[in-house]
């Protein structure tokens, strides 16, 4: 199939900031790309775009669950005539294999298979993840959530019932016509899922211009070969979308900062952000959420960060820990840090949100469906504007960054944080697919 016959696509991701991540790639090739929460509350102007991304938010689901979503993803209206790619997490979180099995037998085509992301220095080698070299199951990641577990992708899809076979990245050296040719034969073979050692930036491109060549099949990856294959993709600027463009005029461009992970990124992150002014920074102990009643500290500190954010002080709330702190507490802690904090979000000029589950439970808070995705900062590091509702056509928009949390340099989050100030001050309306100031994307 040639790349300018291609339908549209479709996005679904089990996370929010993987979802942006996601389809940052195409909005920076130059394609309208809208992330929903719920794909069934989809307006007109969703079923326009070109790229449609769905976070099912299904990572800690049951397979059952996570199958339902999946089902009602393509059966909604919006997703009808679109190519579709599933989003995974890079190192392999969630019940991703499952997913995958949905969709193959929803699809009835072959899954192409490559979580790797060498930008990040995320590689396949022999059928395994590496992250900066080492194996994804001697990563702390793996052994804190996944200890025991399988970390080879081709073993858990036969796990969840696919046939599956793995190709070496000799086979992407080849080039695209080799690689193409392979997949058309594993796929007469009766082969459901292929799974691809990735080493680099070209083996990805590679895979990607293979892959629009076979018609019956979908990716499944991480956001690195989704980039790739939006570089391969004719840019669709005559599709652009005019919006109006969120501005400052009228209230001083305070920005707050929600940190919902507790990664070692994440809290260099945080002390980056500490140690700059106009800056001020919150620690909400856990013990303060367990309970749907405000304490007399979560009184003080909304009215407190309420004053910073009238003030146009840029303020930064992080999520802390104790010693009753437990990973799998961690969504309800997401909700209910983003119920507290709702007032001064709300009134906030933008937002940075880093945590998949930090920035759905911030987004839910706000009742906001769907973001409208610009362009990123820098690599992952995503930047949203708010978009209207059909029933809300006055709604104030906002500048949205989101970022996942176990990743980036130590000035990611500031950096996010000064490319929505800019965009703010230079103020100019436009098309969604106005590119970033080169001051904050060099900053």
């Amino acid at each position: 199939m040639s790349p300018r016959s291609l339908p549209r696509y479709l996005v679904v991701a089990d996370d929010l900031s993987g979802a942006a991540d996601c389809a940052a790639g195409f909005a920076s090739a130059g394609f309208s790309t809208s992330v929903l929460l719920d794909p069934q509350a989809s307006g007109t102007a969703q079923r326009d775009v070109d790229v449609l991304t769905v976070d099912t938010n299904s990572r800690r689901d049951s397979a059952a669950v996570a199958a339902a979503k999946l089902q009602a993803v393509l059966a909604a209206p919006a997703t009808q005539g679109r190519r579709v790619l599933k989003k995974i997490d890079s190192t392999l979180r969630g019940g991703w294999a499952q997913e995958v099995a949905v969709l193959q037998r929803g699809l009835n085509a072959m899954a192409l298979v490559a979580p790797a992301f060498p930008q990040m220095g995320r590689t396949m080698l022999d059928g395994v993840v590496r992250v900066h070299g080492l194996r994804l199951a001697d990563t702390d990641t793996w052994k804190l959530e996944h200890a025991g577990c399988d970390d080879r992708p081709a073993q858990q899809l036969q796990a969840a019932g696919l046939r599956c076979d793995h190709l070496s990245a000799s086979l992407l050296d080849a080039g695209p016509a080799a690689t193409a040719q392979a997949i058309a034969q594993a796929c007469g073979e009766g082969v459901q899922a292929l799974v691809f050692d990735v080493l680099t930036d070209e083996h990805l491109q590679t895979l990607a211009q293979a892959s629009l060549q076979i018609e019956h099949a979908f990716c499944v990856c991480s956001a690195g070969l989704s980039h790739a294959l939006a570089r391969q993709l004719p840019a669709a600027a005559a599709s652009a979308v005019s919006l109006d463009m969120p501005h400052s005029a009228g209230r001083l461009p305070s920005v707050v900062t929600v940190v919902g992970s507790m990664s070692a990124i994440a809290q260099q992150q945080l002390a980056y952000l500490a140690e700059q002014p106009r800056t001020q920074l919150h620690v909400v102990a856990p013990s303060w959420l367990r309970s749907d009643a405000q304490t007399p500290q979560c009184q003080t500190l909304v009215q407190t960060i309420s004053s910073e954010v009238a003030q146009g002080l840029d303020v930064v709330v992080s999520l802390g820990a104790d010693t009753h702190t437990d990973p799998a507490e961690g969504p309800m802690l997401a909700r209910q840090l983003a119920r507290l904090l709702h007032a001064p979000m709300a009134a906030a000029a933008g937002l940075v949100i880093t945590g998949g589950e930090t920035a759905r439970a911030v987004l839910e808070a706000l009742q906001l469906r769907s973001l409208r995705v610009h362009s990123e900062s820098e690599p992952g590091v995503v930047l949203c504007i708010t978009e209207n509702q059909d029933t809300e056509p006055d709604s104030r928009r906002q500048w949205i960054a989101t970022k996942a949390g176990a990743f980036g340099h130590p000035a990611s989050l500031h950096r996010a944080a000064i490319a929505i100030h800019s965009l703010l001050a230079a103020n100019t309306p436009g098309s969604i697919t106005d590119p970033l100031p080169t001051e904050s994307k060099q900053r």
